[in-house]
């Protein structure tokens, strides 16, 4: 019975010491021993500076008829196909009020503002938007895209689009401002340019990479 007393007494006491040497290194604010410093793992992602205002909605830094951001569904397929990917935020970057979209369980970013009711196509004529948090010259062809996504038209089992380019910076916005009857806009990316006919579901914007970007001032009138 003693040997019993005497091993819980030396346990508690051992606990004892341990948790007041957990609480010192705890509450210290001694650095590492050199050569002995913690290896924090990289991600691969750019972790950029922002300050969170709260979460976004479709009315957002934007001028389009769209009371939703919608980032866990795929809407470029006939029929929306669910992902996985946190909501948007509302939030401050590079000193502008803008939305930061995270990319999803794809490892890609692909996000729609979808309107309140389609749109005719023939009652727009200019596109407009700023984005930032990417290193995207404004030549980007490939990268990243954003369409007007057309409601009806499927072409090779995906939503018809008047696709552009992305560009952004990673400190500030860069903004592209197309008139939807110029040369540029009736050509798009690859082909999938403007055309008057049907109505637009929404905007869609894809980036095949993982770093969140930032969005504001989305223009269609």
């Amino acid at each position: 019975m003693k040997k019993i007393v005497l091993a819980l007494a030396s346990a508690a006491v051992l606990f004892s010491m341990v948790s007041c040497a957990s609480k010192d290194v705890e509450d210290s604010d001694l650095e590492a021993p050199e050569g002995f410093e913690m290896e924090v793992e990289d991600d691969g992602l750019l972790h950029l500076e922002y300050k969170y205002l709260g979460m976004a909605d479709g009315s957002t830094c934007t001028s389009i008829p769209a009371a939703q951001v919608i980032t866990n569904k795929d809407y470029s397929k006939p029929h929306p196909v669910d992902i996985y990917c946190d909501a948007p935020e509302y939030v401050e970057f590079a000193g502008e009020k803008c939305v930061k979209i995270p990319s999803n369980g794809d490892g890609n970013i692909r996000v729609i503002w979808l309107f309140d009711e389609p749109v005719p196509a023939d009652s727009v004529t200019r596109f407009a938007f700023s984005c930032a948090g990417l290193d995207i010259p404004l030549d980007n062809t490939w990268t990243a895209n954003i369409a007007l996504m057309y409601n009806n038209d499927i072409t090779a089992g995906e939503h018809a689009t008047a696709m552009y380019p992305l560009a952004a910076a990673l400190d500030g916005f860069i903004t592209k401002d197309i008139d939807l009857t110029s040369e540029e806009g009736i050509a798009g990316l690859w082909g999938n340019g403007f055309k008057p006919e049907g109505e637009f579901l929404g905007i869609q914007i894809y980036y095949g990479g993982r770093d969140p970007i930032f969005i504001k001032d989305l223009i269609l009138e």
